[in-house]
């Protein structure tokens, strides 16, 4: 009878946090991917990136240069200023993680250095409300061993 209350007790505990999750992970993006926040290898580099990645209120953006390299950036205040590249409000160093905050909108970001913006070092990107549904499947690949501790601990601790 035990058996059963502890796999009872460790698939209630699963569905508990299952439906926790949406609300409360969110999810580091890596500016660029691999790449990093570098000057591009061609214009469209950081667009094509952003458009291939989905944003929610609550993500964070790294900007990681290389290790011989260091990059600011700073946000653009509309699409004309990004289009122009123009520099405005606080430039920040690329060791600064920002996390996208409410209200959900468009956002542009620029490298302020040097002629970098010009050069394609520039992007931007949808933010959507927090996400009601299942995350994307990096979260769940990231997830997946903290779901499986806890179903091990629920099955020592209830069986």
């Amino acid at each position: 009878m035990s058996r059963i209350t502890g796999s009872v007790g460790s698939v209630a505990c699963l569905l508990f946090i299952g439906t926790l999750l949406p609300v409360i992970v969110a999810v580091d993006h890596e500016v660029g991917g691999d790449f990093g926040w570098n000057l591009p290898p061609m214009l469209t580099f950081f667009s094509k990136w952003a458009r291939n990645t989905t944003f929610f209120v609550g993500d964070r953006l790294k900007f990681i240069p290389r290790a011989n390299e260091t990059h600011t950036y700073t946000e653009a205040e509309s699409q004309k200023d990004y289009d122009g590249c123009i520099e405005q409000g606080i430039v920040f160093d690329s060791t600064i993680i920002l996390t996208l905050h409410n209200p959900p909108r468009r956002r542009y970001f620029v490298c302020t250095d040097g002629n970098h913006c010009n050069n394609g070092m520039k992007f931007s990107i949808d933010v959507l409300p927090k996400a009601t549904t299942t995350p994307n499947m990096a979260l769940k690949i990231d997830v997946f061993p903290l779901l499986l501790f806890i179903t091990i601990m629920a099955n020592m601790f209830f069986v």
